[in-house]
């Protein structure tokens, strides 16, 4: 397990946009080691539907409409780069939104109960994942997998973490 920096990117939802930002990473040599994309649309339509499913009205039905439209414009790029810092120069040169986030990276033999094992210790230890994505190719040896915690959370992954 390594902490790593994540860079966060809103792009328009439209076609080309996101080889119009690999483009850009590539012209700076940055690969992409994992990414993450979600358009902002269907996390809000996934808030309602959840709202309706356990019966907790977090805020009106109106507030959603409107967060909807506003929202269905963009997504939201995750992005887990080898030079996070030549990254985010190249992107905020061509005038892309971002955020940087620390992350754990946790490279995992490739078999099945491995993440369940790292989710248990972050159960264990009271310690909420926000989200997390990742993947390996069927026959690969190894698993990547990017999890994102609290930043108050992250000063105590050392010792959790300590045999890995």
């Amino acid at each position: 397990m390594e902490k790593r920096t994540q860079i966060s990117v809103i792009l328009n939802n439209a076609p080309g946009e996101l080889a119009k930002l690999c483009d850009v990473l590539k012209s700076a040599e940055v690969n992409i080691l994992g990414m993450s994309i979600q358009n902002a649309k269907d996390s809000v339509k996934e808030l309602y539907n959840m709202r309706e499913k356990t019966e907790r009205r977090i805020a009106l039905a109106e507030s959603y409409r409107s967060i909807l439209k506003d929202s269905s414009d963009y997504s939201l790029i995750r992005l887990l780069v080898d030079k996070p810092m030549e990254a985010e120069k190249v992107l905020l040169q061509a005038n892309h939104l971002l955020d940087k986030d620390q992350v754990l990276v946790f490279k995992l033999v490739n078999q099945p109960g491995m993440l369940g094992k790292i989710a248990k210790r972050f159960g264990e230890a009271k310690i909420n994942i926000d989200y997390i994505y990742g993947s390996a190719m069927e026959e690969a040896q190894e698993s990547i997998f990017v999890v994102h915690i609290s930043e108050s959370d992250m000063g105590r992954i050392e010792e959790i973490f300590k045999d890995l």
